[in-house]
């Protein structure tokens, strides 16, 4: 039986990190074709100009370098759109840095808006947010971007996110991918860093690509048709939602290379487990096809790691040579740690093609840190299977399902806040 078990467990770990070694390459060669690929700055084929975009921001709380991430947004190379920033009320603490972008814009001659989505307690207060920037928008908008307020875009961003709409017969929605930038000194920032680019390295492949709230976009009509606003009206999850529903509609989503952006990971130790962890509990029920396969998968190929230290120890201890068996075992982790270069390798390449203030920044050594990014994986995994509640920002959720969602708790400064099916909205 021992020997069986070695066998299968070596042979688990070295099918794992060919894998990996092998889709990392791959997604090498994709990001440097893609990156060459849209250099260029012309409309689309389709299209006979650009589009009008309505650029929405939902906003709570103040996010580290929250002015100098809105500033971007303000700044992109795109020739129609507006913006649309959105928060709870007038009292959040983001607030007044969104009168200041505001005027900022309409000093630019660019359109901007403030939008208050209230508290429904029906849904995510994300989505009381984007509901309400939705419903604020002229008609004459023709397709719906969002960007989170902790991301750093390029100015190139919002272009090479709507290009690929253009392609409106296969591609249902766009999306890209986040990097966040690790803190000197503070490793759990770098195990945060590597655990996206354990997600990043499938996505040359379309069935692994799924949308990311911090960035998406999708043309108005094909929203409209998927009857989205109805879909989100009870849901936690605005990104997961949206990617299910483009699927089931027979529409892919496309992965933008070029438009990811970073984000800072100057939080406290606390804030990233929770918010690790509810990326977890989302997952769980929004994409079963990925969770149930990883936790799986992540837990035997420990199982095989920590039982071949135990081999090579044992070996090492008795004076005789390390198993080869042993060796196989652990191959899962020189797997991870090339996985994490390419990873790597990707991010300098963008950073290569953007602006010299660009703060995204990648060094090779950080790859090192990949089998306890692997671990912190895992752990937010097993956490997740224990629990369907969790905290965002400052209020608490259970998910009863991908459609449902009920919240529990909430800040007493709430309580005052409009409580009925419907959330207030209100411009400014």
């Amino acid at each position: 039986m021992s020997r069986w078990l070695n066998r299968t467990l070596a042979l688990t770990s070295v099918g794992a990190a060919a894998l990996l070694v092998g889709s990392s390459f791959k997604m090498s060669r994709y990001v440097k074709k893609e990156l060459a690929r849209t250099r260029k700055n012309q409309v689309p084929e389709g299209w006979s100009q650009w589009p009008k975009v309505a650029l929405m921001v939902p906003c709570k709380d103040v996010d580290p370098d929250l002015e100098e991430n809105l500033s971007m947004l303000l700044e992109q190379d795109y020739p129609r759109y507006e913006i649309t920033f959105m928060t709870l009320d007038e009292h959040d603490a983001s607030y007044p840095y969104l009168q200041r972008m505001v005027e900022t814009a309409q000093s630019k001659g660019l359109k901007a808006q403030i939008v208050f989505g209230g508290f429904s307690k029906v849904r995510c207060q994300k989505l009381d947010n984007m509901l309400a920037g939705i419903d604020a928008l002229d008609s004459d908008v023709e397709i719906f971007a969002w960007a989170d307020s902790d991301v750093r875009a390029s100015r190139e961003w919002l272009r090479q996110l709507v290009s690929p709409l253009a392609k409106e017969a296969e591609v249902g929605a766009t999306t890209s991918f986040r990097w966040y930038r690790p803190e000197k000194r503070r490793p759990l920032t770098y195990l945060l860093s590597l655990w996206t680019g354990i997600q990043f390295t499938h996505m040359h492949m379309n069935q692994h690509v799924h949308v990311w709230g911090g960035t998406m976009a999708v043309t108005r009509k094909f929203f409209d048709e998927m009857d989205m606003r109805n879909i989100w009206d009870t849901a936690l999850s605005d990104d997961c939602v949206l990617s299910n529903t483009v699927k089931r509609a027979g529409k892919k989503v496309e992965f933008v290379v070029p438009s990811m952006t970073s984000i800072s990971s100057d939080h406290s130790i606390k804030d990233i487990l929770i918010f690790a962890v509810r990326q977890s509990v989302i997952a769980k029920h929004t994409l079963k096809g990925v969770w149930y396969p990883s936790i799986l998968g992540l837990s035997v190929l420990h199982l095989a790691v920590f039982r071949g230290l135990v081999l090579c120890l044992r070996a090492i201890q008795a004076g005789q040579p390390i198993p080869l068996l042993g060796l196989l075992m652990l191959s899962f982790v020189p797997g991870g740690i090339v996985q994490s270069l390419c990873f790597i390798k990707a991010i300098r390449q963008l950073v290569a093609e953007r602006e010299a203030d660009d703060p995204m920044r990648a060094e090779y050594y950080w790859a090192l840190f990949s089998p306890f990014a692997y671990m912190f994986l895992w752990s937010t995994l097993l956490a997740s299977a224990a629990t369907d509640k969790f905290v965002w920002r400052g209020i608490f959720y259970r998910m009863l399902n991908e459609h449902e969602t009920e919240v529990y708790a909430y800040p007493a400064h709430l309580g005052s806040a409009d409580l009925k099916e419907e959330a207030p909205t209100g411009r400014v």
